[in-house]
């Protein structure tokens, strides 16, 4: 009978050992799962955010060649093109009397719809679903320096992660705190991207 009862008891320990063992295994497995989702998740959002990166630089090398050919087809209002910073949302152009293009402008009006034009495709004002802007740039703010035929647009907008210094910019404006990172002093910029391109524009008298 104690022998019975030795052997009974072994073969519970055996099947508890067993048991302990899978137990151990299915933690392992799925502590090894986790670890590769992780992996996959931060991967996909580190895809992600390097697709916005290029996406909005890519924006703003068109939005900034397509300013400076308005420019070079209206040489004689450069000073009219240099007079705004453009961008803030809160103090944008208001929207010309005369549509130009609808109507023949003088290159005055031209200047003047071109800016306001221009400064709604930065904003993604032009893009829209219901309430939604689908195009422009994230908290965008550019400008235009003119010196003699040598033109300068800068062109400025939030990034989805933070470098390690900040980016020097040409423009002044209301831009305070839009392009910090957290965990930063105030004013680090560490959040801003910047596009400048320069070029010739034969200017002529206005």
């Amino acid at each position: 009978m104690r022998q019975r009862l030795m052997i009974k008891g072994c073969a519970t320990c055996a099947a508890g050992s067993s048991l302990g063992a899978g137990l151990i295994e299915v933690m392992v497995a799925l502590l090894i799962f986790a670890t590769a989702m992780g992996g996959i998740v931060t991967t996909q959002l580190a895809g992600k955010r390097a697709a916005h990166e290029a996406l909005q630089r890519s924006m703003a090398a068109l939005l900034a060649g397509d300013m400076l050919e308005r420019m070079r087809g209206n040489p004689g209002q450069l000073a009219v093109y240099a007079a705004h910073i453009l961008g803030d949302r809160g103090a944008s152009i208001s929207p010309p009397a005369v549509d130009c293009t609808l109507t023949v402008c003088s290159p005055a009006q031209l200047a003047n719809y071109d800016l306001w034009h221009w400064e709604s495709l930065l904003l993604g004002e032009a893009e829209r679903e219901g309430e939604y802007r689908l195009g422009g740039l994230l908290n965008p703010r550019a400008c235009v320096a003119v010196s003699g035929s040598r033109i300068t647009l800068a062109l400025s907008w939030r990034g989805p992660t933070a470098s390690l210094s900040p980016v020097d910019f040409a423009c002044d404006g209301n831009s305070a705190g839009i392009y910090d990172a957290t965990g930063h002093p105030p004013g680090n910029n560490l959040l801003r991207r910047v596009l400048t391109v320069s070029t010739a524009v034969m200017a002529v008298s206005p």
